[in-house]
């Protein structure tokens, strides 16, 4: 075909009515694998630069598709430079095509090609968590989910949330700025919760609201530690804290959890000239210990003797049941070596990106001149309805709402299970939160897999606790998250978990 002769449908080897073939993907839409067929016949030479493509309404009647589905095409095409349309004359292939690059360009006009974008190191460290994987439903669709934690709100809080909300916008005429530190209402409202509830006696100027516990360890991580530090961390714990840290570049020192919590006279060796320590003593996640108040003792000492700071986690341990409320480290701290970290996420809902520190004075300015850089405050208006609905005691009733519906669901699961399974399995912590940690001994850790993949086709899905891990066990671990799960259903998945559990340990 010769530059301005006509571009004929049937080149596309369709006759008028007929479907053109799948060359994209079949998952496509059908403008892009209509823009995939003329791109390929572009990119091959079949069709020449300055041929003129049919008119969108005779594409459109030969490849038994839309005009708009054409014209979609066309658009694409023309966008990614291979296709050039003039304005009452019609559409024409281009005479650069797209498929030379931006680099190919350069290198005609200047003998040269540049290199990749240099990236600092932490870019070159960071990594974006794994994309959940999407498993086919069991037959009869219903799936019981344990592998995903979930805090089911309720509508009353919500909808005095939103009468918050609303009283807010009246009273004010626009949304202010937010503050660096954190509105100051929403500070003086989490100092009064914790001396009333925690026992932890703070100033409002203590307080930094952060976008959740995520950015206070990235806070954390660049105020206090440099490429090439040493930072101890929990073995096991969530795979974002010891990520955080190591995208720093530090070097991470893993710290068992016993019974009991960390015990830093065992690790004190590997820990010399670490500069951190990262802990969760009011509920350590997944294990689920709390860590008693002598081995906070010790922790506070060591880290004074070794001129270290610790970082106290303090993910849901508003929802403990069964267990004496120990001291908090910051209670016990006299020497400003305690950093404080808790997110109101979970007690609220998920979409609530909202926590705070409580961070040392000597700490401070350098604190906010670092999350200075990084934005100008948390969301300013979600802090005032925040801060009222600490006033008016619903976050309160919202915790002891969800602490009161755990423990009956973590006994039916933990029960369901125990009973079917007796000593094949062992659960460690089971005293908060809303999630169980199970290790099952006689299943090898390479029967991970099949375990899961069995759980599912009886209708549960399940996680593995690997990933918590630094060096996992040579043994299955799990962690089964109950918290938005009915009683029925907890009693339903304990009897599929056991029963995949026997399946794949007889095969």
């Amino acid at each position: 075909m010769t530059g301005g002769e006509l571009f004929r449908c049937d080149h596309f080897g369709l006759s008028q009515g007929t479907r053109m073939p799948e060359r994209g993907k079949a998952d496509d839409p059908m403008y892009v694998q209509v823009a995939e067929s003329i791109r390929r016949d572009i990119d091959s030479g079949r069709f020449q630069v300055g041929a003129r493509l049919p008119g969108s309404r005779s594409m459109a009647v030969a490849l038994g598709v839309s005009r708009t589905v054409v014209l979609m095409a066309y658009d694409q095409l023309e966008s990614e430079g291979y296709l050039d349309s003039r304005s009452g004359s019609g559409t024409y292939v281009s005479a650069r095509p797209a498929a030379t690059s931006a680099r190919e360009v350069l290198a005609e006009q200047h003998g040269e090609v540049p290199g990749e974008v240099r990236l600092s190191r932490l870019a070159r460290r960071a990594e974006l968590p794994a994309a959940p994987v999407m498993e086919a439903p069991v037959p009869d669709g219903h799936v019981i989910d344990l592998a995903q934690p979930r805090v089911a709100s309720d509508p009353r809080s919500l909808k005095a949330w939103v009468q918050n909300l609303t009283a807010l916008l009246r009273r004010r005429h626009t949304p202010d700025f937010p503050e660096l530190q954190g509105a100051l209402d929403l500070r003086r409202a989490v100092a009064a919760y914790l001396s009333v509830e925690r026992a932890i006696e703070v100033d409002p100027d203590d307080v930094l609201i952060v976008s959740g516990a995520q950015q206070a360890r990235d806070l954390i991580a660049r105020v206090l530690l440099d490429e090439g530090d040493s930072v101890g961390v929990e073995e096991p714990c969530h795979w974002s804290v010891r990520h955080t840290y190591e995208a720093m570049g530090t070097r991470i020192v893993p710290c068992e959890v016993g019974p009991s919590g960390m015990d830093i006279d065992r690790h004190a060796a590997a820990l010399h000239g670490v500069r951190l320590i990262n802990v969760a003593p009011s509920f350590q996640f997944p294990t689920g210990v709390v860590m008693t108040e002598d081995r906070r003792r010790a922790l506070l000492q060591w880290a004074y003797a070794n001129d270290a700071c610790l970082v106290e986690d303090d993910f849901d341990c508003e929802h403990r049941f069964g267990v004496r409320t120990s001291p908090s480290l910051w209670s016990l701290d006299r020497h400003g070596r305690v950093i404080h970290v808790s997110s109101f996420a979970r007690s609220m809902f998920p979409a609530l990106q909202l926590g705070y520190m409580l961070v040392p004075r000597a700490l401070r300015e350098r604190f906010l001149a670092v999350k200075w850089l990084a934005d100008r405050g948390s969301i300013s208006m979600q802090q005032h309805v925040l801060a009222a609905c600490i006033g008016n005691g619903q976050y309160l009733r919202d915790l002891r709402r969800i602490a009161h519906g755990l423990a009956p669901r973590h006994r039916v699961l933990h029960g369901t299970l125990q009973g079917r399974l007796g000593d094949a399995m062992t659960v460690t912590g089971s005293v908060a939160g809303g999630s169980l940690f199970i290790h099952f001994h006689g299943l090898p850790r390479p029967a991970t897999g099949a375990l899961l993949a069995e759980a599912l086709r009886r209708g549960v899905r399940i996680r593995s606790a690997e990933r918590f891990h630094r060096t996992p066990p040579d043994h299955v671990t799990l962690v089964l998250s109950y918290a938005g799960v009915s009683e029925a259903n907890l009693k339903r998945a304990g009897v599929r978990l056991a029963e995949s559990y026997l399946a794949v340990a007889g095969s």
